[in-house]
């Protein structure tokens, strides 16, 4: 037998580099008994999603997209699913992009951590991954095929499946349902103001709640400090050493709290025993 040469080991080395690629980027796609799978290519990553999403691309930039890998279902009586996996950074991630897309009167479906069913598309969310199927194909039987898949994606995904841990510290009265936001980035237009989690509020009248969690304490009281030189210093009140009430020109009253690592406060809310008692119940909810 004659030795192969270093010519021949080298292709042999990139088969086998493909190979791998392949079987790794297919392996995030199950096989479902009854559907044939097609795979697309290319890969999306940060260089190229504007190829496939222009006018989205930068929004997903924001939340640490990594990649997104799309694959196209097919059943033996002809229907036709397909699903696009959007990779990001980190669960966080994920949550702040499909909640950016979401809208509080979709239909609303418990899969993964959370998803919503309409005519033709399910999207839900599974830990690091949102992930988006759609048929052309109209009537029970495609909407079902979604569904079928979806736990499929789900169940051989294996992430968490919970909702980001800070939102526990938002009180519940009055909270309107499916409201849950992270925003990555420009919090009320304020380049310092990032990586907000907020829902909004109804009592008796409609409010929103944010927290921001800083890895440190001074990072926070920076972080306080900046908002309080960018807005008028005639708006400001101080109420207390780490409590601030705030007629911001850009955003409508704001009153603001800074404990420990964390910057939270209430938008809109012109109730102050309103303001003040869920500013006082955060506060007792956030971890110490």
């Amino acid at each position: 037998m004659r030795p192969i040469s270093f010519c021949g080991w080298t292709v042999l080395f990139f088969l086998f580099i493909s190979a791998s690629l392949s079987y790794g980027q297919e392996s995030l796609f199950p096989q479902i008994p009854g559907w044939k799978i097609t795979q697309e290519d290319p890969v999306y990553n940060a260089n190229n999603l504007w190829d496939i999403i222009d006018g989205a691309a930068d929004l997903y930039l924001e939340y640490a997209f990594v990649d997104l890998h799309i694959a196209r279902y097919f059943s033996a009586d002809s229907l036709e699913v397909k699903a696009e996996l959007y990779k990001h950074a980190s669960d966080m991630d994920a949550f702040g992009m499909y909640s950016q897309e979401r809208d509080t009167g979709y239909n609303f479906i418990p899969l993964g951590v959370q998803g919503y069913l309409q005519q033709g598309v399910l999207n839900f969310l599974t830990g690091s991954y949102y992930i988006k199927l759609s048929t052309y194909q109209t009537g029970d039987k495609a909407q079902m095929a979604m569904q079928i898949i979806g736990k499929r994606l789900a169940e051989h995904l294996k992430q968490n499946n919970a909702m980001p841990k800070l939102f526990q510290v938002f009180p519940t009265e009055g909270k309107l349902t499916n409201t849950e936001q992270y925003v990555a980035r420009n919090f009320l237009g304020y380049s310092f103001l990032n990586s907000v989690y907020v829902s909004s509020y109804k009592v008796s009248s409609q409010f929103k709640v944010f927290v921001i969690e800083s890895p440190v304490p001074e990072k926070a009281n920076v972080m306080l400090e900046e908002y309080l030189k960018a807005v008028p210093k005639e708006t400001v009140t101080q109420i207390a050493p780490d409590k601030y009430q705030i007629q911001d020109p850009n955003n409508g009253v704001i009153g603001l709290q800074v404990f420990h690592r964390f910057v939270y406060g209430i938008i809109n809310c012109t109730d102050y025993k309103t303001q003040d008692r869920y500013l006082k119940e955060v506060t007792a909810n956030l971890p110490r």
